[in-house]
């Protein structure tokens, strides 16, 4: 019987939440291993039978849940933990999101549920505390399960042939922190959605920003 006023292994927190044996996916392992070690989900050590045990207690098992879904897309968990702590990037993430799962059935072979693809994102979008509500799962099976440890799902995308016209690509390489293959990716893009529109503006010209600094940075030296 698991105690919880002691805390809980993260073993013991993911399959609570998710029912799921982390002990049997080694590529969700290591991820939610990274979300530990960067500080985002708070944990202690606590020496169990001459064995040093990280726990994790209550308070933490709502960020534990809504990093795991965003990890989903966005892999990178120092860009999971900016989406925790910025609010700016967390909305710009929200729309990329959007552009990726809005009015689809499936990305990449994976089932997407629908009521709960709105909710997330609605949540997402919204300023409400990520630390305390509860994210919707969109997935019918956490990508995580499916790609293990050698890719994940935004390198999937990348490696099908996908239209560049739906943004796919761009989205993707945005998410990946690859600007200018992003930049490259927009210039291919012939859409009239609005949504897809501005989100080129931005990346365009979070890329003409990055420029200038790089530029400006030369210039100094």
């Amino acid at each position: 019987m698991i105690d919880l006023d002691r805390g809980i292994t993260a073993g013991q927190a993911i399959d609570m939440l998710f029912g799921i044996k982390l002990s049997k996916h080694r590529g969700l392992k290591d991820k939610v291993s990274s979300l530990m070690r960067n500080g985002l989900v708070d944990y202690k050590a606590q020496l169990v039978v001459d064995r040093s045990s990280n726990r994790v207690y209550h308070d933490q098992y709502t960020t534990l849940h809504n990093a795991v879904l965003i990890q989903a897309l966005l892999t990178d968990p120092k860009k999971v933990k900016q989406v925790f702590d910025d609010d700016k990037y967390r909305h710009e993430i929200a729309g990329v999101f959007n552009g990726l799962l809005l009015e689809r059935r499936s990305i990449v072979g994976i089932s997407l549920i629908k009521p709960e693809v709105l909710r997330f994102l609605d949540a997402l979008s919204s300023d409400c505390n990520l630390r305390e509500e509860k994210l919707a799962n969109p997935f019918e099976t956490l990508p995580q399960i499916i790609f293990g440890t050698s890719v994940d799902l935004l390198q999937t995308v990348l490696a099908q042939n996908v239209s560049q016209e739906s943004g796919d690509a761009m989205m993707a390489h945005y998410l990946n922190g690859d600007l200018q293959e992003a930049v490259d990716a927009s210039a291919k893009i012939s859409s009239s959605n609005p949504y897809l529109q501005q989100l080129t503006n931005h990346i365009q010209r979070e890329y003409r920003n990055a420029c200038e600094f790089e530029n400006l940075l030369d210039f100094l030296e």
